[in-house]
């Protein structure tokens, strides 16, 4: 069985299973066709074409060679354990609301038992089996996620000195388990409109939390319907009668012991979710909870005995938890968009069709469409390391300095909420792209595409609607443009700003037209791919900007600034990998065939940018049509000559198939019969219906009527 095989299975019912499978399979004809014998071999040529060092590119997406073999290691370890990874006869992708919420939970308990066990004593190796069970199950990934960084990051991030040592370590052993209570059912991440109030008695030297009306009903909180003992609340603060703004609050949910509800707090599960099933979304109302002062989180903020209240530098500050939110992001595209392109590619391969009996991946539909999606991948793993080593220039390992983080908290934001609209849409879209090249066989749940697309749903709008954040970013970017042509201002950063082409926005706005006509020169120099890039994106901004000066709303200009803030996000990924990747002399640590085809790549993605963002130049008559059509040409032909890398470069991404779980996409190409095994060891899914006697018989064993 393609998703776990029978012969290795932990399960005690997987001998019987397996023996019932084989009876079934001694009725059915299963001999072999030519299709089915061909698959393998396409397989195996299609990984014999890739002109480049497939392992080593793997250690290049893991990053580097010893966490590539800590990674197979830990692969190896967890689809053995059967609290990890589900055991044949059973099928991840059959479980129920409940089955799944368990077994999740199951695995949360064994990670930090692993974490924990003073026996097991390689802790990175600990830390991996994690992380990989992570890219096996979404819903570990995400449930896990809210306690052990959405509930951490708050505390760390907002928290005093003091109230990070209080918590940390029992944050760390889960002997307090955390969520993560923002949303509400009439609010989402627009803050501002938050209904939940912290009313200060002074006379008890505490808060009352509470939920005021039916919209202020905490929502979608994962982890509260079942698990948390804790929370971290933002909420309005009233002190001497009087709102003072937001701050962040640590409310005990349940009983360490029992499990049991604390008095004055209501909770209750939002229900059967379209994915992210084994993630215990919940509903909080708070009915005037006390807590002590001290649990309000007072790094940027302060309150003394008496009421005296100091805020925060700027109020902006108390969202800054949801900056490294949207940048888990790359993690969660890199993860499992990555396995959907692998599917796909894989059946692409391996699939035949047509009036000479090609491979499905021959069709020039299906290449175009693919290839730039895994390109993707690659350059959003690429650029992830410096966006996080700039987030790092503001947390400084939990000190976080008012000045540094205020200073570069704008920049940060418009990156970080533009990179999410960008590879949250495009992702979205990736996923029908693989759902469509899988035809018919991705309407299967038993081969994954449609339980990612279930659990990728969320990623649009957690964390902040797309539309909204997009408009934010263009906002800060129309505003340092302002800053920049009337007063020659741009800020000194500790690091290299997504928004740096600005300082040059007086140049940019001189180009008149591309002086590329042929636009395969690109290819040979990425500058003039970045040229291209700048140019568009300052004038794009400069004419918003005129529009806006001559009457036209921030919502008349709404689709045009979510089109500019996707294309500085496109820019910045290139510009990172051009960087990387296409300097003239090879990059150093960086095997050359492996730093020839992320040369290849970055070269398709500066491409692909301009042909998707071709509109925008073309507006600003920086582009000509012919141009354009050049563009398109080079866009072709490019995805063309990467058509045989592509099961290569799928393979980069390390996945074994009992984490794809999709008999269609196995290693070796054996597709046919490892599906029909699936089919056939599912429950009920040979024999009598059970139903029959009730609704089928009553019809079809009723007496005809006599003819006239």
């Amino acid at each position: 069985m393609p998703t776990h095989p029978f012969a290795d299975s932990k399960d005690p019912q997987a001998k019987m299973a397996f023996a019932r499978l084989q009876q079934l399979k001694d009725q059915l004809n299963l001999s072999s066709s030519p299709i089915s014998r061909q698959a393998p071999k396409d397989m195996a040529a299609e990984r014999a074409a890739a002109d480049f060092n497939i392992e080593e590119l793997a250690m290049l997406w893991a990053g580097g060679k010893e966490k590539y073999q800590l990674a197979v290691r830990a692969y190896e370890f967890i689809k053995s354990d059967p609290l990890l990874v589900v055991q044949a006869p059973r099928n991840f992708l059959e479980f129920s609301r409940d089955e799944m919420r368990e077994f999740t939970m199951g695995q949360i308990y064994r990670v930090v038992q692993l974490m924990g066990d003073p026996n097991f004593k390689d802790k990175e190796f600990a830390a991996e089996i994690g992380r990989v069970t992570n890219i096996y199950s979404e819903s570990f990934s995400m449930r896990f996620f809210v306690h052990d960084s959405l509930f951490r990051n708050v505390v760390n991030m907002l928290g005093n000195q003091e109230q990070q040592d209080e918590w940390n370590d029992d944050i760390s052993s889960c002997r307090v388990y955390g969520c993560f209570a923002m949303t509400e059912l009439g609010h989402s991440s627009a803050l501002r409109d938050i209904e939940t109030t912290a009313t200060y008695d002074q006379a008890t030297d505490e808060f009352i939390i509470d939920s005021p009306t039916i919209t202020s009903t905490k929502w979608w909180i994962g982890g509260s319907g079942q698990t948390s003992t804790h929370t971290v609340v933002i909420s309005q603060t009233i002190l001497h009668g009087k709102s003072v703004g937001l701050n962040w609050f640590i409310v005990p949910l349940r009983s360490r012991v029992t499990g049991l509800l604390e008095p004055n707090i209501q909770i209750g599960d939002i229900g059967h979710k379209v994915g992210h099933a084994g993630v215990d979304n919940g509903w909080i109302q708070f009915r005037s909870k006390r807590i002590p002062r001290k649990n309000m989180l007072a790094k940027w903020v302060s309150l003394d005995r008496h009421g005296n209240y100091t805020p925060a530098p700027n109020p902006a500050v108390m969202y800054a938890t949801l900056i490294p939110e949207r940048l888990s992001l790359l993690v969660v595209t890199t993860q499992i968009i990555s396995q959907a392109l692998t599917i796909a590619t894989r059946y692409g391969v391996v699939r035949r069709q047509g009036n000479k009996n090609q491979q499905i991946m021959d069709y020039q539909s299906h290449y175009v469409k693919l290839i730039p999606g895994i390109t993707f991948m690659y350059m959003v793993q690429s650029a992830s390391s410096e966006l996080y080593d700039q987030f790092s220039v503001l947390t400084e390992g939990g000190k976080m300095d008012p000045v540094i983080y205020l200073n570069h908290m704008g920049d940060m934001h418009a990156m970080s909420a533009s990179l999410k609209g960008l590879a949250g849409w495009y992702s979205t879209e990736l996923l029908e792209t693989c759902r469509r090249s899988c035809g018919g066989h991705a309407y299967s749940a038993y081969n994954a595409i449609g339980s990612i697309t279930g659990d990728w749903g969320v990623m649009t709008t957690g964390g902040g609607d797309n539309v909204v954040l997009m408009q934010q970013a263009a906002s800060y970017l129309l505003y340092r443009l302002e800053q920049q042509l009337e007063s020659n201002e741009y800020p000194e950063l500790l690091f290299e700003s997504s928004s740096i082409y600005i300082k040059d926005s007086q140049a940019y706005l001189k180009n008149t037209v591309w002086p590329t006509t042929d636009a395969a020169d690109c290819l040979k120099d990425f500058s003039i791919i970045q040229e291209a890039m700048y140019t568009v994106l300052v004038k794009r901004l400069y004419s918003i900007k005129n529009a806006m000066k001559n009457g036209a709303t921030a919502n008349d200009m709404l689709l045009e600034s979510v089109r500019v803030s996707e294309l500085h996000c496109a820019a910045f990924i290139f510009r990172v990998c051009a960087k990387k990747y296409g300097q003239p002399v090879g990059t150093p640590g960086i095997e050359p065939s492996v730093l020839s085809i992320m040369k290849r790549l970055t070269a398709l993605w500066g491409i692909h940018v301009l042909h998707t963002y071709g509109d925008q130049a073309f507006k600003e008559g920086y582009f000509t049509p012919a141009q354009i059509t050049s563009i398109e040409k080079v866009y072709y032909d490019l995805c063309k000559s990467l058509r045989s890398q592509v099961i290569g470069l799928t393979d980069g991404f390390g996945f074994p198939d009992f984490v794809l779980k999709a008999p269609i996409a196995r290693y070796d190409g054996d597709i046919y019969e490892p599906y029909f095994d699936v089919l056939l060891s599912a429950p009920r899914s040979v024999g009598p219906t059970p139903y029959h006697e009730k609704y089928i018989k009553p019809l079809t064993n009723r007496e005809a009527p006599a003819k006239r």
